[in-house]
């Protein structure tokens, strides 16, 4: 079992990963821990980016986690951390997921793929098998593809992807059900585009008020109504101040009990989560870290890129749902990054919120 001397260790990696100085976790905040940690990605380096939870339609604790290499492509891991499957797409970094209503399959993931500079796209089985449709990659022409989000409007599903330059796009997608993978074709319409006055990265919406949010790594977090035909008008909902949330902002995920709505969001600066309640008008709850748990011998989370966050029954070790995060350090022991998984309980608990399912 690690004790304080194994903590200090941790520390002196932590420094060494930083380019100059050490920065240490904000005091005074929630703090929670991992009940669970990934396999590594492949790839060595920053890696591992983004995250996206498929919660089977069968049995939730079948659910899977589908995760981004950065210099390779997309992974799936199961409830225990265990990768399930590994597509070789390519230099994925952003990726979402929506169920599908109808045909044999039970979602729809897409990815921004920066070998391509498009939108790929998988279909995932009721078994949580993913098959890459490279038939239906979407041709962005942007220079290089970074955040993504998908919206399901209640009839069509879409993509938000944006532009290292600052560039967003909005596309409608057309799935042609068909009983055999090899006869399925997804179309997509660019329906909207827009600039953002610095680098964009994480998006998330919610899906019951059609509303985006999408971040600015340099200034914060904003929203806009997901309609196509509507205003681009960006409105203020977290703003970098250098001591809630720090530059960069990164991921971020919408997640609902009952007719609440809380987007979580990764304040990277200061290795940091902030919980933010969508109900108008939104109100900053605070924020917490995830934190190196001795007795499980896991590690925290540091530098953390991509985020994903479900409510709801999984396992009784996710009894309320579930919060994954990507680690960008993964200090204990010194490994290729990963992702860590947090109850979300514990996270509601520590801000004192009920759970209304």
């Amino acid at each position: 079992m690690k004790n304080a001397v194994a903590f200090t260790a941790f520390l002196v990696v932590l420094s060494a990963c930083s380019s100059t100085t050490l920065i240490e976790k904000p005091s005074g905040m929630l703090s929670v821990y991992a009940q669970v940690e990934t396999d590594e990605v492949l790839s060595t380096g920053d890696a591992a980016d983004d995250p996206a939870i498929w919660v089977s339609p069968n049995d939730p604790g079948l659910s899977l986690i589908f995760g981004t290499d950065k210099r390779a492509g997309l992974f799936s891991f199961d409830l225990q951390g265990k990768v399930v499957q590994r597509i070789l797409a390519g230099r994925l970094n952003n990726v979402d997921l929506r169920p599908l209503r109808e045909g044999p399959f039970s979602a729809l993931v897409a990815a921004s793929n920066r070998s391509t500079d498009s939108v790929s796209l998988f279909l995932v089985d009721e078994a949580g098998q993913a098959t890459w449709i490279k038939t239906s990659e979407i041709a962005t022409g942007l220079d290089d593809p970074y955040g993504l989000c998908m919206h399901d409007d209640g009839d069509d599903l879409h993509v938000f992807v944006n532009d290292t330059d600052g560039r967003y796009q909005q596309w409608q997608l057309d799935i042609s059900a068909a009983p055999n993978i090899e006869e399925v074709s997804i179309g997509a319409d660019l329906v909207r585009e827009w600039t953002v006055a610095d680098q964009p990265e994480g998006c998330a919406v919610d899906d019951v008020t059609k509303t985006l949010y999408l971040g600015i790594e340099s200034s914060g977090v904003y929203s806009m109504n997901a309609d196509p035909s509507a205003s681009m008008e960006l409105d203020t909902v977290l703003s970098v101040d250098g001591v809630r949330v720090v530059a960069d902002v990164e991921g971020m995920d919408v997640y609902r009990t009952d007719q609440q709505a809380f987007l979580v969001v990764s304040s990277q600066g200061n290795h940091s989560f902030a919980l933010v309640d969508l109900e108008a008008p939104s109100r900053y709850l605070g924020s917490f870290t995830v934190d190196i748990d001795v007795e499980r011998e896991i590690d925290g989370a540091e530098e953390t890129d991509g985020l994903a966050v479900v409510s709801g029954w999984f396992t009784p070790q996710f009894s309320e749902g579930l919060l994954v995060v990507q680690d960008g350090y993964n200090t204990e022991p010194a490994q290729r990054q990963n992702f860590k998984y947090v109850s979300l309980k514990d996270v509601t608990e520590g801000f004192g919120l009920k759970s209304r399912q």
